[in-house]
């Protein structure tokens, strides 16, 4: 059979008597130009009938045609299937029948999509394409039981690419068609045992049944069959990801990755996203920096790449691509919070002050105003005017602003200030969690003991599993000796939440000192210090160690801890009360 072109040629050639005085619109002139212009010498391809047809191409098939044709220059793919797939079942033509069942896919319509499918197997019995899109077909309509046949006449002519797609939809369906796709792939692999796509397919169900060691053999298995099947070389990075294997996959990734300029996007993706978990920043803004190059339109490219360069501190490159992430997406507040830190870190106040002021909504908006707050840096004589205007300026970050200025005035070493703005704060919004922290910390540092424990109480009479506050509460009755019970409740309810908080193993660990249990409070702090060598911890260490008789231990604890902080009050303490303990024994 001559191609369509020749179909086109020959039926208008021979009009017919009920056709030959049709009206035709401009673009239907048109279009009847350009076809007769291609008349002349149609192209006949090696592998098609060349034996002229016997009868010329009805007039019905050509307006599908035609209307078909229209349909794909408006983008109107339903309807352009819709007329193909007549046109294909009027001609028999395989390739308008292809076109037919392309057009359906982008339509979204399943059952379009399988009788254009279902044609295309009639006219190519041995393809395996169309048995691929009937079964996407019929899983998009639900029916895996109608799918996985297909799927199976799919493989039986030496295709595949079906099974990752029904794959995907299984996954994103119901339970039980997800498992019964599962079972019936598993069955498979006993007579196709080396179908990288069948392997790929398997990888992505696991994935999905959260078995991500099951699905790391399965891809493996396929990129052993094909180390070239870039969406299995994706899939197995992302498993890796998963899976916490940073170092394997950065060695699986690096030689795929070697010549940026050559390597697929997908990797250079993955690969960099590893990288930056890895802390290799420097190789990860590489990668950025090259899709920034394939992708100039892509504003997260140039975020990413922008973020990477602040971590290496290449002050022009996070400009550079943080302004072209803005040029191409104005609303993104976050570039610039990151233009302000990189702008502060430069000395450029003023800069970095503008680009704070204009992070107004987004994650980094209270960041952004914390930062604000240090770099404008108000005279204590100004400080309660200059936060009534922040407040009045950033009203969703009213109570926060309250706690940003306590804080402020710890700083200015102000802490009867701090206490009276943590006040008013707590005063006006008694529920807010953040704030009655903060003023109980700020009384324990005061040494009023009676008011920490009234807001800690507040704090778990609202959320009754807050860690801080648990452990909080609990160490400060055990700090002071007293209801050592109940601070053992609380710091256990903490613990269970954490079960490797360094903070709160030393809390148990000092209230066991506490309680005389110094043998199983050594142990606790010794396990804390292993987690966090901090100056606290290692201040009741040594104090258990001198209890315990071990006073060169004692002072080794002590002595290391002033090595990396020579004038720390916590250490100097510890030591000084050993040593009145000492001589007053």
């Amino acid at each position: 059979m001559f191609e369509l072109r020749l179909l086109f040629c020959n039926a208008l050639r021979r009009p017919s008597a009920n056709h030959s005085h049709t009206s035709l619109k401009p673009a239907g002139i048109l279009l009847w130009a350009l076809l007769l212009l291609g008349c002349s010498q149609p192209t006949i391809t090696s592998h098609i009938n060349t034996t002229a047809p016997q009868a010329p191409l009805p007039a019905t098939a050509l307006t599908q045609l035609l209307a078909g044709e229209f349909a794909v220059q408006r983008a109107n793919s339903k309807q352009a299937a819709i007329h193909l797939l007549a046109a294909a079942a009027a001609t028999g033509d395989l390739n308008t029948a292809k076109r037919a069942t392309f057009a359906a896919q982008h339509s979204h319509d399943p059952e379009l999509l399988s009788q254009t499918s279902q044609l295309w197997t009639q006219l190519a019995p041995t393809d395996p394409t169309p048995w691929q899109y009937l079964a996407q077909a019929q899983a998009q309509a639900g029916n895996f039981d109608s799918a996985l046949p297909s799927l199976q006449e799919e493989l039986k002519r030496g295709g595949g690419d079906g099974l990752a797609h029904v794959a995907s939809i299984s996954i994103s369906g119901a339970k039980p068609d997800l498992e019964s796709t599962h079972a019936h792939y598993l069955s498979w692999l006993e007579q196709y045992p080396n179908q990288p796509q069948l392997l790929y397919a398997l990888a992505l169900l696991e994935q999905a049944k959260a078995q991500p060691q099951a699905a790391i053999k399965s891809i493996i298995k396929a990129l052993n069959q094909d180390p070239n099947y870039l969406h299995a070389q994706v899939l197995y990075g992302n498993l890796l990801l998963s899976t916490h294997a940073l170092v394997t996959a950065n060695q699986y990734l690096s030689p795929l990755t070697q010549t940026p300029k050559q390597t697929p996007y997908q990797l250079l993706v993955l690969h960099a996203q590893v990288l930056t978990l890895l802390a290799d920043y420097n190789h990860a803004y590489d990668y950025f920096n090259e899709l920034t190059r394939r992708f100039p339109q892509d504003a997260s490219f140039h975020y990413s790449a922008g973020l990477l360069a602040f971590e290496t501190d290449s002050h022009g490159q996070v400009e550079h691509h943080l302004q072209q992430a803005l040029a191409l997406t104005p609303d993104n507040h976050s570039a610039h919070y990151y233009l302000g830190l990189n702008a502060a870190k430069a000395d450029h106040i003023d800069t970095a002050i503008s680009h704070f002021q204009q992070v107004t909504i987004g994650p980094d908006q209270w960041a952004a105003i914390a930062e604000l707050v240090n770099l404008q840096a108000p005279q204590l004589e100004h400080v309660d005017d200059y936060f009534v205007t922040l407040r009045q300026s950033r009203p969703d970050f009213t109570a926060e602003i309250y706690s940003l200025q306590a804080q402020y005035l710890q700083q200015l070493d102000e802490p009867e200030a701090a206490a009276q703005a943590y006040a008013t704060g707590t005063r006006l919004f008694p529920h807010h969690i953040g704030l009655l922290y903060g003023q109980a910390l700020l009384a324990q540092s005061l040494n009023n003991s009676q008011l920490t424990e009234q807001l800690l109480e507040r704090i778990l009479a609202i959320e009754p599993d807050h860690i801080n506050a648990l452990n909080a509460l609990g160490y400060t009755y055990a700090e002071q000796g007293i209801k050592l019970e109940r601070a053992e409740a609380l710091i256990n309810k903490a613990l269970a939440q954490a079960p490797d908080n360094a903070a709160i193993i030393d809390s148990l660990g000092w209230l066991n000192y506490r309680q005389g249990h110094l043998r199983q409070a050594k142990a606790l702090l010794s396990k804390a210090y292993a987690i966090l060598p901090d100056a606290e911890i290692a201040a009741h260490l040594g104090l258990v160690e001198w209890a315990l008789g071990d006073t060169k231990g004692a002072f080794k604890t002590w002595n290391e801890a002033l090595e990396k902080s020579p004038d720390n009050l916590l250490i100097k303490q510890a030591i000084m009360d050993a040593q009145n303990d000492f001589e007053h024994n």
